[in-house]
């Protein structure tokens, strides 16, 4: 064997390899799936900032709640079933992402048009979605909860 047959080796597997990953790589740039638009790369949907994003998803227990409940009750139910715990928390004390919902704070007049607006990165809930009689009952949950912190 002559003293340069194991260099060459090497860098005949060395370039081989940097061939095959480069090639690897650009066999699988984003242009080459399926999710490619004329107008570009479209995997997730753009959201901007101060736009209102209405709720469009599914509930965590289900949208059926049994109006026949009592207020609280029926309350606790909507707060699972559109989702609010997810973000505050299942007692509203706050999650990873929502914060603490701090009722000594905030009137039943103000949480209506809260909970519709959607401030921040919160989804906005139309009456499509909730109804006033619906609010009500989320309110009321999260006032017994918070008076049930509260004692001792």
């Amino acid at each position: 064997m002559s003293r340069f047959f194991i260099p060459a080796v090497l860098a005949a597997l060395v370039s081989g390899l940097a061939v095959g990953l480069i090639g690897g790589v650009v066999a699988r740039s984003p242009e080459t799936h399926a999710n490619v638009r004329p107008a570009g790369y479209d995997r997730t949907a753009v959201g901007y900032v101060g736009e209102v994003a209405p709720y469009e998803g599914f509930g965590l227990a289900g949208a059926r709640v049994d109006d026949n409940a009592d207020p609280i009750a029926r309350g606790r139910g909507l707060f699972l079933a559109t989702g609010c715990a997810a973000c505050h928390g299942l007692a509203a004390q706050g999650g990873a992402v929502g914060p603490r919902l701090d009722l000594e704070e905030i009137f039943r007049d103000d949480f209506g048009p809260i909970v519709r607006s959607g401030p921040g990165g919160m989804p906005a809930f139309p009456d499509s979605t909730l109804s006033d009689v619906d609010l009500d009952a989320i309110y009321g949950y999260l006032k017994a909860t918070a008076k049930a912190s509260a004692t001792p």
